[in-house]
């Protein structure tokens, strides 16, 4: 669970730089608050670990550096006439944090990938949102193992 929650704050970060933020410390520390509220009553705060923090930065930094490639990669697999600029912010966070996991995190598994960002997809967008976001993971996934 830390991982998804590590994982939900990435996205939520990398949202905020799309939308003009500076997704910095502050951002993350009101951003556990938040997940910690959203948790069954009794959790305490969640803050996170030395591993998730790892794990955000360099999700964080992995995105940005491979910004043009994992782009590209979204658009070959996406179907219709889903261009990027028609992708909502949400959605090219979700899409962009999950083909990062699939092409340079060897430690989550491809359907982990997938999974964690259909999860997001069905908690922060619109429900036909998840079924495109579906659609272009599930592509990139077979692309991969086809190279």
């Amino acid at each position: 669970m830390a991982r998804s929650i590590a994982r939900q704050a990435a996205m939520q970060l990398l949202y905020e730089r799309l939308s003009g933020g500076d997704a910095d410390d502050e951002s993350l520390d009101l951003i556990y608050e938040q997940l910690s509220m959203a948790q069954p009553e009794g959790s305490e705060q969640l803050n996170p670990s030395k591993a998730e923090r790892k794990y955000i930065d360099d999700v964080l930094v992995g995105v940005t550096e491979n910004e043009a490639q994992l782009d590209d990669s979204i658009k070959e697999y996406s179907t219709g006439s889903w261009t990027l600029n028609r992708v909502p912010y949400v959605d090219l966070s979700i899409l962009r944090l999950a083909a990062y996991e699939i092409y340079h995190r060897e430690d989550v598994p491809d359907n982990v990938a997938i999974s964690e960002a259909m999860d997001m997809a069905e908690q922060y967008s619109e429900p036909k949102s998840s079924r495109y976001i579906n659609g272009v993971l599930g592509a990139m996934h077979r692309g991969k193992q086809d190279s």
